[in-house]
């Protein structure tokens, strides 16, 4: 894992799918102005934890499926995989779970901010 979070890549790719679970938020953010807001408006924070749920989930399957893959053409079922193998495993989860945690973060504050003063920003 250490070799991973080194790739600057990782940290390159994680900003960009960060940026695009907070394209929910920027939308209630322009649909808040009165004269675009309509009675049909969405509610952004159960989009939100759905993205970070949708993150979580591609970044733990698309790195157990990567280890599958290598286990079922080297025929090396009980053994431990190499470690160039477990590096690029981790290289394809750590963006999704490094974007996830950041929209987690945000995703709290809302929920922090709904909390104490009684609605989400962008829907009062």
């Amino acid at each position: 894992m250490k070799k991973a979070l080194k790739d600057k890549k990782v940290y390159i790719i994680a900003s960009i799918l960060a940026v695009i679970g907070y394209i929910p938020l920027a939308i209630g953010g322009i649909l808040s102005i009165p004269s675009l807001n309509s009675d049909g408006f969405f509610g952004y924070p159960y989009v939100i934890w759905a993205i970070i749920a949708l993150y979580f989930l591609i970044g733990f399957i698309w790195s157990d499926l990567y280890k599958a893959n290598v286990r079922r053409k080297t025929k090396n079922w009980d053994n431990k995989l190499d470690e160039e193998v477990i590096v690029s495993s981790w290289k394809r989860c750590l963006p999704f779970y490094f974007a996830c945690l950041v929209i987690l973060i945000m995703a709290l504050t809302l929920e922090l901010y709904h909390l104490i003063v009684g609605f989400y920003p962008f829907l009062g």
